[in-house]
């Protein structure tokens, strides 16, 4: 059975498509109105309102990341708006990275290792069942790398022109991207050594000429509808130095911390075992294959000591989804080392138990950790927003959404297709509370227990304390029948 499979890896391939889909699905939940709700925002606006989001000149880094909202700009075009087709870049690039850890080994066997490794690395689905710019740009970054890679095959030009492409569009994602110049500097500098300078100025020419267009072309697109060709470093540059992570201020412990002992204990709770492969790696991986040690190593480093701008020292915090571009790396190179390690141990019993060890190291905390994302896996919120569309969609009177927390409005939005009906209002509770009661109208009371720091629990109090009735009834998500209004503006407007 297993020496059929090593002669027909592709079909391990498509097995390992199928469960990460199958997975996808299986985790997704509520869209976060954080990070996520803010791309579908400004992706919704690319999809319909294009003209208004360049004229503002908004620098901000969600805005500029055109390589993320851009395509999901179309599916809002061709599906209209949804969890499903917001989530979707980060479904592509998972499935994208699982045919790179294949595509990378040159043996079936490491072929079918690296799709199983993939499939066994937690982060491709526990991290990403939800938008996020950091898989994508993982995933376009990897493919980069596995261009490059082949520049010394038939055709190494092309490929190396493909690398660059892939390179350009992880810059479009996420400035992340710029992790992959050491690689590119190191593959410069090897070719010139093995095969000389004039070898490896044919093979990098088309590459370098195209990316240096590239590069210019979107100088050139920043300022026109930026205003400045350095608009996106610039936005970045705002961003970060005002960001709620901002390490600016902070005692030197805290910095201490993030630059010594954090981003390990980060890069053990995501990959776990699969580290020892990256250390071990310089003695088994072969030469030709050393890329993906250079640029898995770089991205780690430049991750733990970089800086998030450069107008001065601001590392990025420590979060999994910001390590997430190492993982293509870390499992191609755990799929080179083992299948180098398999022809060196010597005996059926040894590789048979080697495999066991290694096979519960990687299955037993991945299994744990797919079982309990998935029993967590709820999506009371999208209920309550189905019931209230529902609701409004079937009466012509006027309905006004009353939020109990500073979020909602802008998560009501993406629920109503950021396009709600003109018999819906949707307010705050501190706005409901000290505005007129309207009249004639249908009064919702939406609540998130947990949401900014849980400041609608005192509201669920006292719509509980006024006996309202519950539309849709959950622990962390509550619609409430407010009737006409009258009680619950009383309540909202008496003291807490």
């Amino acid at each position: 059975m297993l020496g059929r499979l090593l002669h027909r890896p592709w079909v391990i391939l498509v097995l390992a498509l199928i469960i990460h889909t199958t997975l996808f699905f299986a985790m997704q939940r509520d869209l976060a109105a954080a990070d996520p709700l803010w791309y579908a925002t400004w992706a919704h606006k690319l999809a319909f309102h294009a003209s208004e989001l360049f004229a503002s000149h908004n620098t901000y880094p969600f805005v500029m990341r055109l390589g993320l909202t851009g395509p999901i700009a179309l599916m809002y075009r061709l599906f209209g708006v949804s969890t499903f087709a917001t989530n979707l870049p980060c479904l592509l690039a998972g499935l994208g990275i699982v045919m790179i850890a294949y595509g990378a080994p040159s043996t079936a066997r490491g072929k079918v290792l690296g799709v199983v490794f993939a499939m066994l690395c937690t982060p491709l689905l526990v991290d990403a069942h939800e938008l996020n710019p950091d898989l994508p740009c993982a995933a376009a970054m990897a493919a980069s790398i596995l261009f490059l890679s082949r520049r010394d095959r038939p055709r190494g030009a092309w490929w190396v022109v493909g690398a660059v492409v892939a390179w350009f569009t992880a810059f479009q994602i996420k400035e992340a991207a710029v992790w992959c110049a050491p690689v590119w500097i190191c593959a410069v500098i090897s070719d010139v050594r093995e095969h000389g300078l004039r070898w490896a100025a044919r093979v990098f020419a088309p590459a370098v000429g195209i990316g240096f267009g590239l590069a210019a072309g979107y100088l050139v697109f920043c300022a026109l509808l930026w205003g400045d060709p350095l608009a996106r470093f610039r936005g970045i540059n705002d961003a970060s130095s005002t960001h709620e992570w901002s390490l600016v201020g902070q005692p030197g412990a805290a910095w201490i911390a993030r630059l010594t002992w954090q981003p390990a204990l980060l890069l053990y709770r995501m990959f776990r075992v699969m580290l020892v492969s990256v250390l071990v790696s310089p003695w088994l991986v072969q030469r030709r294959d050393r890329i993906w040690i250079v640029a898995t190593a770089a991205i780690i480093l430049l991750y733990w000591f970089g800086s998030s701008t450069g107008a001065s020292y601001l590392p990025l915090p420590i979060l999994r989804r910001m390590m997430l571009p190492a993982a293509p790396g870390i499992i191609v190179v755990m799929a080179l080392v083992t299948d180098a390690a398999i022809d060196r141990v010597r005996g059926v019993r040894w590789r048979v138990g080697a495999g066991a060890v290694l096979g519960l190291l990687l299955l037993v905390p991945h299994v744990q950790s797919l079982a309990r994302n998935i029993a967590e896996t709820d999506r009371p919120e999208s209920a309550a927003y189905a019931a209230l569309r529902a609701e409004v969609a079937s009466t012509r009177e006027l309905v006004v959404l009353v939020c109990g927390d500073p979020r909602c409005p802008p998560i009501s939005g993406f629920h109503f297709g950021f396009e709600p009906p003109g018999n819906l209002v949707v307010v705050t509770a501190a706005a409901f509370a000290t505005a007129p009661l309207p009249e004639h109208a249908r009064v919702r009371l939406i609540t998130h227990m947990t949401r900014a720091g849980g400041v609608a629990k005192d509201i669920a109090r006292r719509a509980d304390a006024l006996a309202l009735p519950q539309i849709t009834s959950h622990p962390q998500i509550r619609l409430y029948d407010g009737g006409d209004g009258a009680r619950l503006h009383d309540a909202l407007a008496g003291p807490s």
